[in-house]
């Protein structure tokens, strides 16, 4: 028996919307319950009321039906306890992927999310099946699809009782290619004929597609864990490996085995922990290879190293080099901030640092860093404005 019980990502709120899922749910499966215990026509009637169908559509089913879940009072010869595994199972996961979606998100924003997953699996599912549908797995696919693309490297505690009671970590993208294999498996034939493997796939398509989307919006905020930082991570990578191993080409510049050599010597030292030596090799080969420019990671650490140990001019040239080719990463804000302090403090170079600022605040710098820029840039412009000035 698995029961999925979290994800290993920190929660900065309670996922209110969530939760409110979860308990309408609950209530709409035990008001069922109850009015068929009275009268089991008008329990049955409920629930055909909520189901979506498209030989007697209604435009609310489309929200309605994702609240219903296999009922005792549907026909069949399933056991209740069995039927119970339809409602535990979506709840069960609604919880693991939609706290964990809703975090990503305004809480406005994640309810119109998951009812339209849930909507457009539904949708997919009339339109290739005349018969009825009810339950949250389409949402639940979306929410998954959507954690999927925010979270591919993320983990998720899974208690395990198989003879030992334990709980293992397993990495959310097994356990939803193993859903995705099953629904596709599913839909070609080789699965049971009363699941509705097309809502599910398509709640999967939705969620992965509007995500993908929704990452170059204000709704949803980038990190360096979402599956498009971590694309573009691997392939400057992948570009790098290419520049520091191939051999030089016929025609090519002089420099360009120089310009590997270096790099790789600093490399090595960073690696070794040994920043001394990597600073002092980058800056004796940086003259030598003015287009050099280290991993992103590696980069950042270079500068970082010169600007504390007080070389204020080559920490300042190792920020620049990064925002020239890492200009649209995470961390571009706030290594354009880092360099306007260098620039307006230390550098006197007031005009630099002037649209520097102004981009660091359009990345939506916050808190104590957002006051560190206006003030800054606030300095910036006065020392501009007095540079020209006449002394007395």
């Amino acid at each position: 028996m698995f029961i999925l019980l979290g994800t290993d990502l920190h929660r900065r709120r309670r996922p209110i919307v969530t939760e409110t899922l979860i308990v309408l749910m609950m209530v709409a499966y035990l008001a069922v319950l109850v009015i068929g215990s009275f009268d089991e026509a008008r329990g049955l009637e409920a629930i055909q009321l909520m189901e979506l169908s498209s030989a007697d559509f209604h435009w609310w089913q489309l929200i309605t039906y994702q609240f219903a879940h296999d009922n005792p009072l549907l026909p069949g010869e399933e056991h209740p306890l069995l039927r119970l595994l339809h409602i535990g199972l979506n709840l069960m996961c609604l919880w693991v992927f939609g706290s964990a979606v809703e975090d990503k998100m305004q809480r406005s924003s994640f309810a119109v999310f998951a009812l339209m997953g849930g909507a457009v699996a539904g949708a997919a599912h009339a339109l290739s099946s005349p018969v009825p549908v009810i339950g949250a797995s389409g949402m639940v696919g979306a929410l998954a699809g959507a954690f999927l693309v925010l979270a591919p490297r993320c983990h998720v505690r899974v208690l395990v009782i198989f003879i030992l009671i334990r709980i293992w970590m397993v990495p959310a993208l097994w356990i939803i290619a193993f859903w995705v294999i099953m629904d596709l498996a599913g839909w070609a034939g080789l699965g049971g004929s009363n699941v509705a493997y097309t809502a599910h796939l398509g709640g999967y398509a939705w969620g992965i597609a509007l995500t993908l989307v929704l990452l170059y919006t204000p709704v949803i905020a980038r990190t360096q864990t979402d599956a498009v930082f971590l694309l573009g991570q691997w392939r400057r990578r992948r570009a790098y490996r290419a520049t520091v191993t191939e051999p030089p080409r016929a025609g090519s510049s002089p420099q360009q085995p120089l310009q590997s050599a270096f790099v790789g010597e600093v490399r090595a030292a960073i690696r070794r922990g040994d920043m001394t030596t990597a600073a002092d090799r980058w800056k004796r080969g940086v003259n030598d290879c003015p287009e050099a420019t280290l991993p992103a990671a590696d980069q950042l650490a270079i500068a970082n190293h010169l600007q504390v140990s007080g070389d204020r001019p080559a920490a300042a040239d190792a920020y620049r080099r990064y925002l020239a080719r890492y200009g649209d990463a995470q961390a571009a804000g706030e290594v354009r901030l880092l360099l306007a302090v260098l620039l307006v403090r230390s550098l006197d170079a007031a005009t630099e640092a002037v649209p520097l600022l102004e981009q660091a605040l359009a990345d939506g710098l916050g808190g104590q860093r957002r006051d560190l820029a206006e003030a800054l840039l606030r300095e910036a412009s006065l020392r501009e404005a007095t540079a020209g000035e006449p002394s007395t």
